[in-house]
């Protein structure tokens, strides 16, 4: 497109607008002219020209106005007619004074009997078919003023506008252009008034309305973007302000009586009469409501994040019924909406002359309840870590999720959150637990049905069955004391399986998924979402979901019997926990599955009938001088016990002594069953008689048999404290070397016995001779690894594979770490190091990481020097 096609469409669009071809007032020297001759043009030449040698002749004097228009052409008189009017309410152009829109004349003299010749000539211009039937050429004076005022906004209101949008603060900005633009209207509308005076009532009515139409499309499509910025400011400070969005209190809702401030009831003042003048003045237009609509939707948001967010405590409403209870945030929420949200609304839209509603209100109610939903939707993670100080948020969600939808939505981001916030190695198998039992609950509450539970919960038990301690932590919970609940002890086992295990629900039998309890009345119909093979649960049993999430049966069976032949064959009395844990497992997984933990219980409670009168026996004839030594022990079935590690070594003398006759007394009771001994898995009490102390304490059987082969050692004739090697212990006691290393330093650490260099150790008789021997201890184990750290040839170590594999592990991570971050590092770092970025952490301690380095360094994997670990050089 030409610029010259360009110019002329933008002069049509113009020009379709702004009518520039009416005409303009006549000239003010007209009505005091001589009138034209017949036949002459209005204003024309006169029928001869003066000389100009001879003055001129003075003018008639003018005739008495009526006359003259009773004898005038009708063309000429509707022509001086439209001059007096259009003289009359022409707008002024000066801009240059302070009121640039001129004085108002006052009312009475609008109606002044003086002003008769304006009255006639303004029923001639408004009625030129009736009163000058032969006027050629007339025009219509309402458009021409309106014509008029459209220019004279154009030109001079609008760069007014424009200069106070352009300074001085949202307040200042906004009233000076309301103060332009009244100004503007009481000279539009003066105008306006004096031509109506001439019209029937209901004509001027129309025509009025027409005008202020007119006015107002042009104002509120003429609004600056300094105007329109400032406008939203005082408003959106405003609404806040009355609604109450900046309120916030950190665990409690903010209150609703928010009338009884001053300063709430002063905004409101406010707000409704800047309304009330932009409706005035034309400034509360199309654009002005849909601010409006967006200040109060920008409002409802903010408040229900600042005063909704982390607030889930419940409220209760006892005067409620109960069918329509409604608790958490939700109740405050609607009140706000209907008493305070829409009752703002209704008034600001009264004075625009819009109509709300009570629809539109239960509409905002929804709007204001889907949102609340998004947030608590939002939170539900959080929420779910918090059960059961949450259940008011959870209630607030319950109440406002009720389409498949939402339902959806809440699954899908709960999911997100589920996998970005704690299935990762930074959360330990005990934190993952406790999250998922608190999300059964939570989700329980949320969903009786459980069906939002099965589709957020997949990838979490997927990932739980990675984990190698997942069942044991399980176990164990279960099997824990009721009362450890809040303590220290808690804080590091599943307590709170243990308190749901002893807990009155779960001691009812519960009635068969199969039937129908015909007396339910909170019975309602299966979710539409629910999958194909859907049961309904009849509770949330935590316990069986969490069960059934570890994997197979059998492996949480074989795990459950190691932990409790752990537990019964430790020094515990009471087994009362352990029959409740396998009562219930029985009831899921029938009696079957669980006979050999029948038989481990009943075993236990036999040894106690058979130990005490293999004991009595055994006393009774036992010779009066020999070494009195207190025997106790439990008789196992081979057969139905998992299979327990058996590490033989040489026991004391006495001790082999009661054995035998306890061998003898029970083929006497069960003569076709043999025992066969388990020295390892026992304990001992051992007090040693020292010469400036006594110690007494309970230790392993082949701890004890370790500290027994220094007793009475004076074989050698040396003088002094008994001492022993290594060598010479392993040999008498024929004892796994792995052990006798645990067990010497177990003695060593409890300051009875110490190594005085070449794996040689000596009994600590009086601690006063001990004061070099954290020196001699650290010497003593560098010296042991810059050996090779010997764990000698003579005989293998016994490791299963689950303890292979995971020595592969630590092996690679130590290799990566030496390689990439430091080339050598001291023990203690290695062992930080490893418990920190290792995903399961590391259950080694520094001793059993410093033996796995020394079979290291014997291999020629590692090199100790300076006291650091370092690969070797190639």
């Amino acid at each position: 497109m030409t610029a010259s096609r360009y110019h002329a469409r933008k002069q049509r669009i113009f020009k379709s607008v702004f009518q520039t071809d009416v005409s303009q007032p006549t000239p003010r020297s007209t009505p005091i002219a001589a009138f034209t001759q017949p036949g002459i043009p209005f204003g024309g030449p006169l029928p001869h020209a003066p000389s100009l040698l001879t003055p001129p002749q003075p003018p008639p004097p003018p005739p008495h106005h009526a006359t003259a228009l009773h004898h005038a052409s009708d063309q000429v008189r509707w022509d001086r007619a439209w001059h007096a009017v259009t003289s009359r309410i022409q707008l002024p152009s000066s801009v240059a004074v302070e009121d640039s829109f001129g004085t108002l004349a006052p009312e009475s003299q609008e109606l002044d009997y003086l002003d008769l010749d304006f009255q006639q000539s303004l029923s001639l211009v408004l009625n030129p078919a009736r009163t000058l039937p032969q006027a050629s050429q007339t025009e219509d004076i309402l458009l021409w003023h309106t014509q008029q005022v459209r220019q004279h906004f154009v030109h001079h209101v609008m760069p007014l506008l424009a200069a106070c949008a352009s300074q001085g603060t949202p307040t200042q900005i906004l009233v000076a252009s309301i103060s332009t633009l009244e100004a503007a209207h009481r000279q539009y509308l003066y105008g306006l008034r004096l031509i109506a005076r001439g019209i029937r009532e209901e004509a001027a009515s129309v025509a009025t309305d027409k005008f202020l139409r007119d006015l107002h499309a042009i104002i509120g499509n003429s609004m600056s973007q300094g105007l329109l910025d400032a406008l939203r400011i005082v408003i959106h400070q405003l609404v806040r302000l009355i609604l109450g969005s900046k309120r916030r209190s950190e665990e409690n809702l903010i209150p609703l009586d928010l009338e009884d401030d001053e300063r709430v009831s002063t905004a409101r003042g406010e707000l409704l009469g800047l309304v009330e003048s932009l409706q005035n003045v034309g400034m509360a237009g199309q654009n002005f409501q849909i601010q409006f609509a967006e200040i109060m939707n920008a409002t409802m948001a903010e408040l229900i994040q600042n005063s909704y967010a982390g607030v889930w405590k419940t409220t209760e409403l006892p005067s409620a019924t109960p069918s329509v209870v409604t608790s958490g945030c939700l109740s405050h929420l609607s009140d706000w909406v209907e008493n305070h949200y829409g009752r703002l609304a209704v008034e600001v839209f009264n004075r625009l002359g819009v109509q709300i509603a009570w629809s539109d209100v239960e509409c905002w109610k929804e709007i204001a309840v889907s949102r609340l939903a998004t947030l608590r939707i939002q939170e539900l993670f959080d929420i779910a870590l918090k059960w059961p100080e949450s259940k008011g948020g959870l209630e607030d969600l319950r109440l406002a999720v009720t389409t498949p939808q939402h339902r959806l939505q809440l699954t899908d981001a709960f999911s997100v959150a589920l996998q970005k916030r704690l299935l990762h190695p930074g959360r330990s198998t005990l934190e993952i637990l406790q999250t998922y039992i608190s999300m059964i609950r939570t989700f329980h509450a949320l969903d009786p049905s459980k069906v939002l539970l099965d589709r957020v919960v997949s990838a979490l038990q997927l990932y739980l069955c990675q984990r190698d301690d997942a069942i044991r932590i399980v176990v164990t919970g279960l099997l824990s004391n009721p009362d450890a609940l809040g303590t220290e002890e808690g804080k590091t086992r599943l307590v709170e399986l243990a308190v749901l295990l002893n807990s009155s629900a779960q001691q009812r039998r519960q009635i068969d998924d199969e039937d129908l309890d015909w007396s339910d009345m909170t019975w309602v119909p299966d979710p539409s979402d629910a999958g194909v093979n859907y049961k309904r649960p009849k509770n949330e049993d935590v316990i069986g979901t969490l069960i059934n999430a570890l994997g197979s049966q059998d492996i949480f069976i074989k795990e459950f019997q190691l932990i409790i032949a752990e537990r019964l064959l430790s020094n515990q009395t009471s087994f009362v926990q352990e029959t409740k844990v396998l009562g219930l497992l029985k009831k899921r997984f029938g009696e079957s599955a669980l006979q050999n933990c029948d038989v481990m219980m009943k075993d236990i409670q036999d040894s106690k009938r058979v130990d005490t009168v293999l004991r009595k026996n055994i006393q009774r004839e036992s010779n009066p001088g020999s070494e009195k030594v207190t025997y106790h022990s439990k008789i196992l079935s081979r057969l139905f016990w998992p299979s327990l590690p058996k590490e033989t070594f040489i026991v004391p003398p006495p001790v082999a002594e009661i054995q035998r006759r306890y061998e003898q007394g029970f083929e006497e009771l069960k003569s076709s069953r043999k025992l066969t001994w388990l020295d390892n898995l026992g304990t001992a009490n051992v007090k040693l008689d020292l010469e400036d102390r006594s110690i007494e304490l309970e230790c392993k059987t082949y701890e004890a048999a370790v500290i027994y082969a220094f007793h009475d050692n004076d074989s050698s004739g040396n003088s002094g404290p008994p001492q022993r090697t290594f060598n010479e212990i392993w040999s008498e006691l024929q004892i796994d070397e792995d052990l006798l290393e645990l067990a010497l330093r177990f003695w060593v650490n409890k300051r009875v016995i110490r190594e005085i260099g070449d794996q040689t150790y000596v009994v600590l008789e009086r601690l006063d001779d001990n004061k070099d021997a954290n020196e001699t201890e650290t010497a003593s184990v560098a010296q042991v690894a810059e050996d090779g750290g010997q764990s000698s040839p003579r005989k293998t170590k016994n490791v299963d594979n689950k303890e292979k594999e995971q020595r592969t592990v630590y092996w690679q991570f130590i290799v990566g770490m030496l390689t990439n971050s430091a080339p050598a590092m001291p023990l203690g770092q290695i062992l930080m190091m490893m418990k920190m970025l290792i995903a399961d952490g590391c259950s080694w301690s520094n001793e059993e990481l410093q033996e796995f380095l020394a079979e290291k360094i014997a291999e020629g994997g590692l090199e100790l020097a300076g006291g650091k670990y370092r690969l070797p050089k190639k």
